[in-house]
């Protein structure tokens, strides 16, 4: 009778969204530390530290699309089995009865995704400042290139929850990174169509490995395409439990539009 009486006080929206943020610290504690998630940033940290002085080719794309390739696709997985931990430990019926209702406990896993994020952010702020003063810069990506790595990173962890949340089985998350791959592989393949993808290289070197300039394309548009993006994962995260869903499909639907947009802007 005591849990019965205690959930709607915590479900009640006022107390909704401050419940979500704290538990969504922990979840995204969670998720970093998760050894798939250590496993990309460990990779993404040895990507950013071998950069030296003699190739522009490292210094620009070391903190441009490193953390996409590498630590974006990690902390889709590790997003993706925190999110369906409890599914697979068949906790389900036991946290149904737990102050927090599932609604709050799925915010709090988009809060999560943050986490990863902000990781990434201060990452490459500090690999740019050293770069910087080592002299290793050629040519200085500017701040949408360097957006993109954040912000895709959030995007992978968002997805990989939505996944979670709408499939929580076996192989699931890894048929949607293959289908990622082969989008960017079309993409990149696809001249004019690089900004689109997930994962743009927007520096051009030639054959001896010198600066040869940028891919047609404007890297601000594209980062406004992720983070619509981003908020599309967010919005198929939360129709799985929100009670009404005519708003969120309403805000799904002008995300879409805008992802289409900006992605349209984007290409050259």
């Amino acid at each position: 009778m005591t849990t019965v009486a205690v959930a709607p006080a915590l479900s009640v929206e006022p107390r909704r969204w401050p419940v979500a943020v704290a538990l969504g610290r922990t979840e995204a504690w969670h998720i970093v530390r998760h050894p798939v998630a250590l496993v990309g940033l460990a990779l993404g940290a040895l990507v950013l530290v071998s950069v030296g002085n003699d190739s522009p080719v490292e210094a620009f794309d070391a903190p441009t699309t490193g953390p996409t390739w590498f630590v974006g696709v990690f902390m889709f997985f590790a997003a993706n089995l925190v999110a369906t931990r409890d599914r697979r430990a068949n906790a389900d019926e036991l946290l149904a009865a737990a102050p927090a209702d599932r609604l709050t406990r799925t915010l709090a896993t988009v809060v999560a995704a943050l986490g990863p994020a902000l990781v990434t952010a201060v990452a490459v702020v500090v690999a740019v400042g050293t770069y910087e003063l080592l002299g290793f810069f050629e040519v200085r990506p500017g701040f949408w290139h360097l957006a993109q790595g954040p912000v895709s990173v959030l995007g992978g962890a968002l997805l990989g929850i939505m996944v979670g949340r709408w499939a929580p089985f076996p192989g699931v998350a890894l048929l949607v990174m293959v289908a990622m791959v082969v989008w960017n592989n079309v993409t990149t393949g696809t001249a004019g169509w690089e900004p689109v993808g997930t994962f743009t290289a927007w520096g051009v070197y030639t054959d001896d490995g010198s600066w040869g300039g940028f891919i047609p394309g404007s890297p601000m548009w594209h980062v406004v395409y992720l983070a619509a993006l981003c908020g599309m994962a967010a919005v198929g995260t939360l129709l799985r439990d929100v009670p009404k869903r005519l708003p969120l499909l309403t805000a799904g639907a002008l995300l879409t539009v805008s992802a289409v947009l900006a992605g349209w802007a984007s290409l050259p």
